[in-house]
């Protein structure tokens, strides 16, 4: 009897684990139940899992067979890259971490200096920007036009230093040929410039140590500016400096001056004198409407354009607002073309040039001067005031009665002060509106030569401005209507 009852509590007990083992299993998740599954397999089920898997394997091989080499090729770099990349990604984090771990590492005393180091780069690089600012601002203004009048508006304190340059700027961008005048002002150089081969005449002015032509080099390039507003007048296309010198580029007249023409042709004939003096007249009473007396008029500073016309030149002993009842002063110019009240230092107005005038139409028409240039001041005066000039039978009536009132000895009285010399009738066949539009056709043509024909020469300049007491303020300038710029 107790044999059955142990029996049946065996059996109960049993009974009991099993469902608590069904329990169990139930409550694990799917992949666990998967091995409890193969494990209650025969093993002729598991044989026939692992064929098929071997089957697969087998059916993805013959797949990879099949596949070119290309296709391989680009599967392996595939990998290849994903592995570098994983890679690259690995070391760029350790590296952040043990540049991290180093910062943690470094004093505070480190720290600041490192911060600072960053702070004066930003401030380099900000100081960078700033200059390279400064610099195209001054190129601009150098660059400016012509008409900008060179005083008045805020003038800059600093040098400017001419670093990089434009091309017309630049003397190393002219090649000379050879000198068509000199001076105490210096010399005049037959040159072109080299982008273009345009033929141009360089005034070379020689700065002084003292600075006692610097005015008249600032008053030059001034008065060019002002000049291009007749087409009578020589026109500047650039103005630049070196720490020596100072650079005027003009337009090149091939026709060289009237001094030239007389010393070739001896006298010159009426027609042409007529001419050649009425577009003088145009010019200079240009000049005499902006204030400016010229103080200087002679053959050597009248010269031929390419198409014949006229251009005075040579502004250097030019004076400026002498407009109405105002006068100047000074014994300027040349002998034997000075007026008499040049001679006596008396203060004098725009009649000095209607002097210089008819002394160059004189010497025109005979190929001589009417009084001597030779002896002193004073003796030059009684000259003029004890002999009359000679004239000669071959001139025109015209001529006979305009010449003895330009050479008059009272300033007051002189034509061109005193009436309008365009109304004398030596001038009765000027059409004035075509001649100021150079609609008259000149009597001679000399053209343009080609900078191929003539043989370059060296010549040695002093570099860039540096020093502040050798810079010209505001004297840099290029023309924005120069064609032959490039």
């Amino acid at each position: 009897m107790e044999v059955r009852k142990r029996r049946s509590r065996s059996l109960d007990e049993e009974g009991k684990e099993e469902k608590m083992k069904k329990i169990h299993v139930e409550e694990k998740p799917n992949n666990e139940e998967r091995p409890l599954e193969d494990q209650k397999k025969s093993p002729m089920e598991k044989t026939s899992k692992d064929k098929s898997k071997e089957r697969k394997k087998s059916e993805d091989q013959l797949e990879d067979g099949k596949k070119s080499p290309m296709e391989k090729r680009s599967i392996e770099n595939g990998a290849n890259k994903r592995m570098r990349s994983e890679e690259g990604q690995l070391e760029d984090g350790k590296e952040s971490l043990r540049k991290i771990c180093e910062d943690e590492k470094k004093s505070p005393m480190e720290k600041r200096s490192i911060e600072n180091g960053t702070h004066k780069r930003r401030r380099s690089e900000k100081g960078q920007l700033e200059d390279e600012k400064k610099i195209s601002e001054d190129q601009n203004k150098r660059s400016r036009s012509p008409e900008d009048p060179l005083e008045g508006g805020s003038k800059p304190k600093k040098l400017r230093v001419d670093t990089d340059r434009p091309a017309p700027l630049d003397i190393k961008n002219y090649r000379f040929y050879s000198e068509l005048a000199s001076g105490g002002f210096g010399q005049v150089m037959l040159a072109s410039y080299a982008p273009t081969k345009q033929l141009v005449a360089v005034k070379i002015m020689k700065k002084k140590p003292d600075k006692s032509n610097f005015a008249i080099m600032m008053k030059e390039a001034r008065l060019l500016k002002v000049a291009r507003g007749c087409t009578f007048l020589c026109h500047s296309y650039a103005a630049f400096q070196s720490e020596l010198e100072a650079f005027l580029i003009l337009e090149y007249a091939s026709g060289k001056s009237l001094m030239e023409m007389i010393n070739r042709k001896g006298n010159l004939p009426m027609g042409r004198i007529m001419f050649y003096t009425a577009e003088m007249v145009v010019g200079l009473q240009f000049l005499h409407s902006k204030g400016i007396v010229h103080r200087d008029v002679k053959p050597d500073n009248t010269l031929v354009d390419r198409d014949g016309h006229i251009k005075i030149c040579d502004f250097g002993l030019a004076a400026e607002g002498i407009f109405d009842e105002e006068r100047t002063s000074g014994v300027a110019g040349t002998p034997g073309y000075r007026a008499p009240e040049v001679l006596l230092k008396a203060n004098y107005n725009a009649g000095v040039d209607w002097w210089s005038f008819g002394i160059t139409m004189y010497q025109m028409a005979t190929g001589r001067l009417p009084f001597s240039p030779t002896g002193s001041i004073v003796r030059q005066y009684y000259a003029i005031e004890k002999n009359k000039p000679n004239y000669p039978y071959y001139m025109s009536q015209e001529m006979l009665d305009l010449l003895p009132k330009l050479l008059e000895m009272k300033e007051n009285k002189r034509i061109g002060v005193n009436g309008n010399i365009r109304e004398h009738s030596f001038y009765r066949t000027v059409i004035w509106e075509e001649l100021e539009n150079r609609r008259v056709k000149s009597p001679f043509q000399p053209g343009m030569p080609s900078a191929d024909d003539f043989t370059e020469c060296q010549q040695t300049f002093s570099a860039n401005v540096r020093k502040e007491e050798t810079n010209l303020e505001d004297f840099s300038y290029v023309d924005p209507n120069w064609e032959g710029q490039g």
